[in-house]
């Protein structure tokens, strides 16, 4: 329970921006992809914007209150505590696992991962049942290739 109530202070701010873009979107009439004609902005975008999944971009705000006939002043301060709030929270997560990944945080068009971040990905070759790195299966084949060349070598000494 309390790490409910931990969960919701710490997202206030962007469960406040994601209500007004909704009530704004709702107001307007515009459907996700007349919004994503609109904008620039892919229909996917807004869907991730609209759900609280993603922090938009701050561009992405303006050119939504643009879409909306919504006054971005009122908008944008509710856009800055949500991007406070992220930072914040990418801040006390990177201090704790000990690790700088800033090129996941922000993704190319500005977006801001509302989630709890990701740590880099590791190259993996999916199996049936479970992910094998990659460097497991590059060590096997090597290996394999080594031994197929030594009992190669073995059978044409012992032929010789």
């Amino acid at each position: 329970m309390v790490r409910q109530v931990d969960r919701s202070s710490e997202t206030a701010g962007i469960d406040e921006l994601v209500t007004q873009l909704r009530r704004l979107r709702a107001r307007s009439g515009l459907t996700l992809a007349a919004l994503g004609e609109r904008t620039n902005y892919s229909k996917s975008s807004w869907g991730r914007y609209l759900s609280g999944r993603t922090l938009p971009p701050y561009q992405a705000i303006l050119v939504f209150c643009q879409a909306v006939g919504a006054d971005h002043e009122r908008v944008l301060p509710l856009w800055e505590t949500a991007h406070r709030e992220c930072t914040q929270r990418t801040n006390r997560w990177s201090d704790r696992s000990g690790e700088s990944f800033g090129a996941d945080v922000v993704t190319g068009d500005g977006e801001v991962p509302v989630s709890t971040p990701r740590r880099s990905p590791t190259v993996s070759i999916r199996t049936a049942d479970r992910d094998v790195p990659f460097a497991v299966v590059l060590g096997s084949v090597l290996l394999t290739l080594g031994a197929g060349y030594l009992l190669g070598a073995w059978v044409t000494r012992s032929r010789g």
